[in-house]
């Protein structure tokens, strides 16, 4: 399985909520490299949300965020939704996270189509601003792989 949401498997960003600078801009979640992250801004307030496309439908199996480190910047809630149309979005998972660092997955009852995929953090642990290191969305290529 791949992780849809990287550049080089066709993923990409059509919206976010804000980002610090360009060293910690929201683009860095779209590469493999761990040492780089999205830093959203230190004075919006949250919710902090990113919105990735895909270049096909997607069979979603399992979802879910990386950290690096420990840090009151880490996600203490998070809310991933899916989308067909990049309009209408449910929610395939949804929860309070350890302050921790590593893998924050989430294993899908069952598969999720979708074009699109949102990551919403409603709270953090304190700090000002939400660090991310990576976003996750793991699937297969949908058999009806047309986009609506």
């Amino acid at each position: 399985m791949k992780n849809w949401i990287l550049k080089e498997n066709g993923g990409s960003i059509v919206e976010f909520s804000s980002q610090y600078h360009h060293e910690s801009r929201c683009l860095n979640l779209l590469t493999r490299d761990p040492t780089l992250c999205w830093f959203s801004g230190r004075s919006p307030a949250v919710p902090q949300h990113v919105i990735f496309s895909f270049s096909t439908k997607v069979d979603l199996k399992r979802v879910g965020i990386y950290l690096h480190g420990e840090s009151n910047q880490n996600p203490k809630y998070l809310i991933i939704q899916t989308s067909l149309d990049g309009k209408n979005f449910t929610t395939v998972a949804e929860s309070e996270l350890e302050q921790r660092a590593g893998d924050h997955l989430f294993d899908l009852p069952e598969l999720v189509t979708a074009s699109f995929i949102k990551f919403i953090i409603t709270e953090n642990f304190g700090g000002s601003g939400i660090f991310v290191t990576k976003a996750l969305a793991f699937g297969e290529e949908s058999m009806d792989h047309t986009r609506s």
